[in-house]
């Protein structure tokens, strides 16, 4: 499987043929958008970006999107819908912590009006768009190259996203990951003191209560608890803010401490999948470009032992993927059999 690239199985690719309503719906943004087919690919026409907590639901935001769109002259509204959302649909439900309101998949359609609505996972569908990208927008982080398969898809943001774009009998496929609500392993003394505090706090300490924006406040929090020093900041902005001036050494620390502690967890994966290439994305990861660029995050993603020389050639980059979660839902789509 590692043999093929992303480009030699995506010209397998169906085609779409019909306008679709789209949305990417994580922990702080929504992103909705009309999408068009666009001979093998997809334009994003009208769209707009929400504050999650802004809106009573999700079926909320769906319908005050039509009412722009609708304003704004978009007649030919589309009768199908797929949401990229963070979670985990089981039955009707998406399992969720990070969202700003639970979610039902009935309630939706029937609260939003839209007969044909599907819910997919925001990094399986971002992980549908990875053939749509060019590859002049991906950012090398380690060895160059483009995207050979398998490609491991992470994103730290709201929460942790992951999923593993592959080759399936010669056609593109996903498959999702819960890899954020895995246990978090520590690879150093520091670490461990950290997983520790967070223990006495959480129980279970999931990936994602480090490697999100919330996990980064946890991480600068045990530090600062670690060195008897009273928090500074509260929020990740303010965190990163800090850290890239330089005037404070313990937010500087806890970004180094983030991004090396990532490269192993991505490291573990890779070789857990065997993956071909490796991808960042995620809201976190744009803010954080500068410093995963700086040798911690790769460091640690090589450090493993006899496999160290393999990982070394592994093409590893980051992207800002901004509106690509809705070319990945419309992706999603595409592939899906028609009756």
């Amino acid at each position: 499987m590692g043999n093929r690239a992303v480009d030699e199985a995506g010209a397998t690719a169906p085609a779409a043929t019909t306008r679709l309503l789209a949305a990417d719906v994580g922990g702080t943004y929504a992103r909705v958008g009309l999408v068009d087919p666009d001979g093998s690919g997809f334009t994003v026409g009208f769209h707009r970006r929400y504050e999650c907590a802004a809106f009573p639901s999700l079926a909320a935001v769906l319908r005050h999107f039509h009412d722009e769109a609708v304003e704004a002259g978009e007649a030919a509204f589309p009768d199908a819908c797929v949401v990229a959302i963070a979670g985990v649909l089981q039955g009707d439900h998406l399992l969720n912590g990070n969202l700003a309101w639970p979610v039902s998949l009935s309630a939706t359609r029937g609260d939003a009006g839209i007969g044909h609505l599907h819910l997919i996972n925001d990094f399986e569908a971002l992980a549908w768009a990875l053939p749509r990208i060019p590859l002049a927008q991906f950012q090398p982080l380690g060895a160059a190259g483009g995207l050979p398969l398998p490609v491991l898809l992470l994103g730290p943001g709201t929460g942790l996203g992951a999923a593993l774009l592959v080759d399936q009998n010669g056609r593109l496929a996903v498959q999702p990951s819960e890899a954020g609500q895995a246990a978090l392993a520590a690879g150093t003394p520091l670490e461990l003191d950290v997983v520790r505090m967070l223990q006495a706090r959480f129980g279970h300490v999931a990936n994602e209560r480090v490697f999100s924006g919330p996990g980064l406040v946890n991480l600068y929090q045990s530090l600062c608890a670690l060195r008897g020093v009273p928090p500074r900041w509260n929020a990740p902005a303010e965190l990163v803010a800090a850290a890239d001036h330089g005037d404070d050494p313990l937010a500087v620390e806890c970004i180094t401490l983030f991004c090396g502690w990532l490269g192993s967890f991505a490291g573990d994966l890779a070789l857990a999948f065997r993956a071909g290439s490796v991808c960042l994305a995620g809201g976190l990861t744009g803010h954080l470009q500068r410093h995963l660029g700086q040798g911690d995050f790769m460091r640690r993603f090589v450090d493993k032992g006899v496999l160290s020389d393999s990982l070394r050639q592994l093409p590893v980059h980051a992207l800002e993927h901004g509106d690509l979660g809705l070319i990945g839902a419309a992706a999603w789509h595409a592939a899906q059999p028609r009756d």
